[in-house]
């Protein structure tokens, strides 16, 4: 039967399960004893999300809890969007592969059909997790990007690499966005967002702005100039929100863009070498990096920096009109 988790504090069945889940985030970075950590951690963003006003459903059996689905409403894309959308966060079920794409079908089916009217769904699920895609197949939702998660240990020697000095990396604020945007915007991928890649041009240089705007005003967005003229961004924050239960910081570089005629020119190199020095002086030990997996240029530096890629990621969103 289905059920809707109002209250996930000391619920053990609900921690059977997170536990037997194998695409827990961060499930590489720590050893098998530690995984208690990662069960607090995602039921600590499970019961965030339902503060928020997410949707969490159950299927139950008995005293069990098989598969769990969770949505929170995306408040940004909503504005952006003028239609509301939502983030699926966890899709998560047990038993054979053939039960898990069964189950977490159902759920996927009841819980969207709680949310009446025009809507935007968007999915981002482990490129191995081949019962969730199955399931969000099912439901009518399609792949619009995969990305790969690279990471590197801090704590070991930095990898040998030029860092040019003819470019200059300074941090900006949201008031200098729409400054630079003129000559960066081509830089910036379509579908970074997962739902904006259907867009026309010109809504997604909007959204994009307004995405650069907020990402300035939250965390940090580095520019990279040469003789005065914007070649590159990198945005980058450090994750508070599982430093804690990880017992070591996190840095997270959430997009590296050089403009076309700058590409391979050393700009995402020194991009990400100011950055993990500042991840550094935070006492951050652990750097990921989210990429395109078709972004070969980023991929590259990134592994002659010493990252290494932990995972790959499917994007796949649902329109319905």
């Amino acid at each position: 039967m289905f059920a809707e988790l109002l209250n996930i504090d000391e619920c053990r069945p609900l921690q059977d399960l997170i536990r037997s889940y194998p695409h827990k985030p961060y499930n590489w970075a720590l050893a098998k004893e530690q995984e208690g950590s990662l069960v607090d951690y995602v039921s600590h963003t499970i019961s965030r999300t339902i503060d928020s006003g997410g949707i969490a459903k159950a299927y139950t059996m008995g005293s069990e809890i098989l598969g769990l689905c969770v949505m929170r409403p995306d408040d940004w894309a909503t504005r952006e969007l003028h239609q509301r959308t939502f983030l699926l966060t966890h899709l998560i079920a047990s038993g054979r592969p053939e039960t898990q794409s069964l189950i977490k079908s159902m759920l996927l089916r009841d819980t969207i059909r709680e949310i009446p009217g025009r809507a935007c769904f968007v999915a981002q699920v482990p490129y191995t997790d081949f019962a969730g895609i199955n399931a969000l197949e099912r439901m009518g939702f399609t792949a619009t990007q995969t990305s790969v998660r690279m990471a590197k240990d801090l704590g070991q020697s930095e990898a040998a690499g030029a860092h040019p000095d003819d470019y200059e990396v300074e941090h900006i604020r949201p008031e200098g966005i729409d400054q630079i945007l003129a000559r960066t915007s081509g830089a910036i991928p379509e579908g970074i967002l997962g739902w904006d890649a259907k867009l026309s041009h010109s809504a997604a240089e909007r959204v994009h702005r307004d995405w650069l705007v907020n990402y300035a005003a939250d965390h940090n967005l580095l520019l990279c100039q040469a003789s005065g003229r914007p070649v590159g961004l990198l945005a980058e924050h450090v994750r508070d929100d599982v430093s804690g239960y990880l017992g070591f910081g996190v840095g997270s570089i959430d997009l590296v863009a050089t403009i076309p005629e700058y590409r391979h020119n050393g700009v995402a190199s020194r991009l990400i070498a100011d950055s993990l020095a500042e991840f550094r002086s935070s006492g951050v030990r652990l750097a990921e990096v989210v990429a395109y997996s078709s972004d070969s240029g980023v991929v590259s530096t990134c592994q002659s920096r010493g990252f290494v890629t932990v995972q790959s990621t499917l994007t796949l969103v649902s329109w319905r009109n």
